[in-house]
């Protein structure tokens, strides 16, 4: 108990003497953001053994986030992205489950730095890397992961910017309750060399306490002027299963063209596959499912009529083959991006 209470107040010392010596404005405000999205969505199911075709359709608020960022000090940065119109998935259907991330920085020296708090589950992908606001059509793995959960990294970027290397300990993403001691430990890379980008990922995540599924994560991106794509290749298996690759995947390749300063055409393709075991057995994988094999394509365009593409007109469809039934889907929608800092200083000086 003396021990503990002698390193807890070591720690605070520690804390205290890196404010003592900071000379910048103790807080400051970097960053702050509205951003909103709200859709058309026509869905088409065709005739499918006994089912007659169907049409769905409607408006939805797809979201309603706000976002900020700033400084404490010369050592700690804080980070914050709050939904608004509805809680992620999880387990509690709180307002805090509707936070994506909040967490603090504590910057070492230039190079290497810890984060703790709730922060983005490190699994590689250039998908799953994407803002969810600019995502129209997603992978059967992204539309179900839990990707937002408690913990704590160890972060080492280089002076050249070139490599960032990160290790986190995290709540497992399949928790269904606080304090089951469950876990998610990730060792990621994100590289950045001009026109080539990676985010890569392995992973041991907990789907019951001492039962593991492991990921390999592959995210590969090229851009060059105008032009920007990817392939992003996952992995997922369990050291119980027979065959450790290929047998439960998700594949997705994305590309989009500039056309002129206010139009950018884009297509997606995206594949999930799990025949890692048997249906009705016990599941490895929560997410893709055992048996389960979806494919899309998508295919749209965006439009930004204002200069700093602070507002966005999207418009594009896809096709769904999901275990052998078929969907159509058209998504017509309006999102704007308020820099509200900005905004507030110009009407300040104004």
């Amino acid at each position: 108990m003396k021990k503990a209470l002698l390193i807890t107040f070591l720690g605070l010392f520690v804390f205290l003497q890196t404010f003592a010596q900071d000379k910048k404005p103790f807080i400051t405000l970097d960053n702050l953001q509205l951003n909103t999205r709200a859709d058309f969505t026509v869905d088409y199911h065709p005739e499918h053994d006994t089912v007659a075709p169907s049409w769905d359709h409607g408006f939805a608020g797809k979201y309603l986030v706000v976002a900020l960022d700033g400084t404490i000090g010369s050592k700690f940065s804080y980070h914050l992205r709050q939904r608004i119109n509805a809680p992620n998935i999880g387990f509690a259907n709180t307002f805090f489950q509707g936070t994506d991330w909040a967490y603090l920085n504590w910057n070492f020296t230039d190079n290497l730095f810890l984060s703790a708090g709730k922060q983005v589950v490190a699994i590689g992908g250039w998908e799953y890397d994407t803002n969810p606001i600019d995502i129209y059509y997603g992978t059967e793995f992204w539309n179900t992961v839990c990707c937002y959960e408690m913990g704590a990294s160890l972060n080492f970027k280089d002076n050249a910017g070139k490599n960032h290397l990160l290790f986190q300990v995290s709540n497992s993403p399949f928790i269904n309750q606080a304090m089951q001691s469950m876990y998610a430990f990730n060792l990621m890379w994100y590289g950045n060399f001009e026109h080539f980008k990676t985010t890569y990922s392995v992973n041991m995540i907990e789907y019951q306490p001492g039962k593991y599924i492991n990921y390999i994560a592959l995210g590969n991106k090229l851009q060059f002027r105008g032009v920007e794509m990817y392939l992003d290749v996952i992995n997922r298996a369990s050291f119980q299963q027979e065959h450790f690759f290929g047998q439960d995947i998700t594949a997705i390749f994305g590309i989009g063209v500039d056309i002129g300063k206010k139009w950018i055409v884009f297509a997606k393709a995206g594949y999930d596959y799990n025949q890692a075991q048997l249906p009705n057995t016990e599941a490895f994988d929560q997410y893709v499912v055992p048996g389960k094999k979806v494919n899309f394509e998508s295919l749209g365009f965006e439009f930004y009529p204002l200069s700093d593409r602070s507002l966005r007109l999207h418009l594009c469809g896809s096709h769904t083959n999901s275990d052998g039934i078929s969907k159509l889907q058209a998504n017509l929608g309006l999102t704007w991006k308020v820099d509200l800092l900005n905004a507030f200083i110009k009407k300040t000086r104004d």
